[in-house]
């Protein structure tokens, strides 16, 4: 099958048991595991592919119906018969919106697994904001990483609708960023590629709000990772997941940001997908 913009292939299986999806935001230098490290201990026979993000700034990148869009054409198109997807953190909400629309051409409903499973709500794109703020504090003042904390959290009170809260915080970090990077000699083309990574993730997940994945999960395999403010664990303890359920959970004893290179937890999935 030929490569598209909209998906990647992680391995080829040959595909004759049909394809595994999943979906995530993945980056160059993202510091958390990612799908390709969960692929290489899963053992051979699979075929995956992995979304791969609409340009920013285009009409797909603009709601949570239009990144599925972008994703669904090539699987409506070629009708791949898709056995399970893969969601991780706002990816599970993206991969249920999937699962449901291949379920409307597919006989055999496709399996859902989820890995630390989060909702986008206006404290996601904040805790982001604040990630990138305390990147930049090796390149900017104590008292600057102070304003725009500040800054961040009046955007926070002035925008309670996501859409708005993402613009406002896009146009923060270039405010910020941008003579900060000068500062310390990133030439132009360097800076943009920041903010753009930036400015694409905040998008990806301000429309992942717009979708709602409850009904989904409720038939899913979750892996939960050990990190209090990560995946169902912080929906719990934040009160934002009053009402979501899985069909199974399992706990597995790694930190968030290692769970998709954990081999025990590769070990499990591999069972899932084969079983």
């Amino acid at each position: 099958m030929a490569e598209s913009s909209s998906w990647k292939t992680l391995v080829d299986g040959g595909g004759s048991e049909g394809i595994v999806l999943a979906v995530d935001f993945d980056t160059t230098g993202r510091p958390e595991a990612r799908f390709s490290d969960l692929v290489a201990n899963l053992g051979g026979g699979l075929t995956v592919w992995e979304t791969v993000p609409p340009e920013h700034g285009t009409e797909h990148a603009r709601s949570g119906k239009g990144y599925i869009d972008y994703w669904a054409a090539r699987l409506e198109r070629e009708r791949p018969p898709v056995r399970a997807l893969l969601g991780f953190c706002a990816g599970a909400v993206y991969a249920a919106a999937l699962a449901e629309r291949i379920a409307g051409w597919q006989e055999d409903e496709p399996q859902l697994i989820v890995f630390d499973p989060e909702v986008s709500v206006s404290q996601t794109l904040m805790w982001q904001y604040h990630k990138v703020v305390g990147f930049m504090s090796s390149v900017i003042s104590e008292a600057d990483v102070a304003a725009a904390r500040e800054a961040g959290l009046k955007v926070l009170e002035d925008c309670p609708e996501i859409g708005a809260l993402r613009d406002g915080l896009i146009r923060l970090i270039r405010e910020i960023g941008e003579p900060a990077f000068t500062r310390v000699g990133l030439d132009a083309t360097r800076r943009e590629e920041l903010f753009t990574v930036f400015e694409s993730f905040l998008s990806y997940l301000a429309a992942a709000s717009e979708l709602d994945p409850v009904d989904r999960w409720r038939r899913a395999v979750a892996f939960s990772s050990a990190s209090p403010l990560s995946g169902l664990r912080a929906m719990r303890s934040s009160g934002v997941g009053e009402g979501i359920t899985v069909a199974r959970e399992v706990e597995v004893d790694v930190e968030h940001g290692s769970m998709l290179a954990h081999r025990d937890l590769a070990v499990a999935v591999a069972d899932l997908l084969r079983g």
